[in-house]
């Protein structure tokens, strides 16, 4: 369009105007405002209108530009306060219910970032037909300025035709102004979805501090009655643990008594495993029929002699029966004889029996045997036995 008119333009710069009435020109006059609309006048008008139309372009882009820093100001609000209720420990439902409202209010968000990327689409092009607009609004009223001073040209139909299509670009114009005003109290809604956005949030995030009071007043008690409980079962387990252990101490030097005792314990009963005479030699009692507290039988049972391991007081016992006349025998401790017994005198086939039972004090290693003096026949068996004890 502005390129139709930009050859009348170069020539009108060079007329300096517009002439509207050739025939009501005179010989020697320069022509009188009625009949010219100056260059100055258009150039102004056009200028005027250019500014208008980047003023209202600015002011858009600019509401547009503030409006969408501070929905992303908000969002981020948002955004940091959720991450903020994210690193709080809450519930597995509270968690979620968050969760849910966060997604739903980052659909918003997005929802609202594409409606207002399509409304600065369609306010870029109603700016644009605004702006086709009042140029067409310009021309045209040039267009009626000129026809109004050519009236004795052009009949005045066409100029009330020009009128009414004035009125209609005027109309449109303003339908597109009110489309306009819609478009900014759309703005101002989501500006205001904002805000109660906003306030939900804070609400929510208020609740959730409220939650996390109460919880951890709870916990505290909870804990607090744990730790009463554990102190009091610990104090239980402890006494009972002290009981326990004076009872395993007691029952132990119980068992450690009665150990001793079985330990400190030494018993042997032997018999002659065999009828025979002997002569002068050590009398082996090597059938030991029952022992206690012995570890070297092996050793008595070869050369006859008991060797003392743990010292005490000891009830040596003997008794021999024999078929000889006048047979004797006595008991040697470490070589040396503490006790003599004779079994008797007799004459023809009998029997008799000499038992002698005696107390020492014996220590570690000391030992003791029975000795026959002379030749002696011995019955063994039962007959013949040896018996020492261990009393103290």
């Amino acid at each position: 369009m502005a390129m139709k008119y930009l050859p009348m333009f170069f020539v009108f710069l060079t007329a300096n105007g517009f002439l509207l009435d050739k025939s009501q020109i005179t010989i020697g006059q320069t022509g009188t405002s009625n009949h010219y609309i100056t260059a100055t006048e258009f150039l102004d008008e056009t200028k005027a209108i250019h500014l208008e139309g980047q003023q209202l372009r600015r002011y858009v882009d600019k509401s547009l530009f503030v409006l969408t820093s501070e929905l992303e100001q908000k969002f981020n609000i948002l955004e940091q306060i959720l991450i903020k209720c994210e690193n709080q420990s809450v519930s597995n439902a509270s968690y979620e219910s968050l969760k849910h409202k966060y997604i739903g209010l980052e659909r918003k968000y997005n929802q609202l970032q594409t409606e207002n990327k399509v409304l600065k689409t369609e306010q870029n092009l109603m700016t644009n037909e605004l702006w086709l607009l009042r140029n067409k609004t310009g021309e045209v009223s040039n267009d009626v300025k000129i026809l109004k001073h050519l009236g004795n040209i052009k009949p005045l139909q066409e100029i009330q035709t020009l009128q009414l299509a004035v009125k209609t670009v005027s109309d449109q114009a303003h339908s597109l102004s009110v489309n306009e005003r819609a478009r900014s109290q759309d703005f101002l809604a989501l500006y205001n979805m904002t805000i109660d956005s906003k306030r939900s949030l804070i609400e929510l995030n208020s609740n959730i501090s409220n939650r996390f009071k109460t919880l951890e007043t709870k916990t505290d008690k909870q804990l607090l009655r744990l730790e009463l409980h554990h102190n009091s079962t610990t104090t239980g387990i402890i006494n009972d643990m002290e009981a326990m252990e004076q009872h395993e101490n007691f029952t132990l030097s119980v068992m450690q008594s009665q150990m001793k005792k079985i330990s400190e314990r030494v018993a042997m009963t032997a018999y002659l495993s065999s009828t025979g005479t002997i002569t002068s030699t050590v009398m082996k009692f090597d059938n030991v029929m029952f022992s206690v507290g012995i570890t070297n039988l092996s050793s008595y049972k070869n050369t006859g002699k008991f060797t003392c391991e743990r010292e005490g007081l000891y009830l040596i016992s003997a008794s021999v029966m024999s078929y000889t006349s006048g047979a004797q025998y006595y008991i040697s401790l470490n070589g040396n004889i503490i006790s003599y017994t004779r079994i008797g005198d007799h004459i023809g086939n009998n029997y008799f029996t000499g038992a002698v039972t005696i107390t020492r004090e014996l220590n570690p290693n000391d030992q003791v045997w029975l000795y026959a003096s002379g030749t002696i026949y011995l019955v063994g068996d039962l007959y013949s036995k040896l018996t020492i004890i261990k009393i103290k």
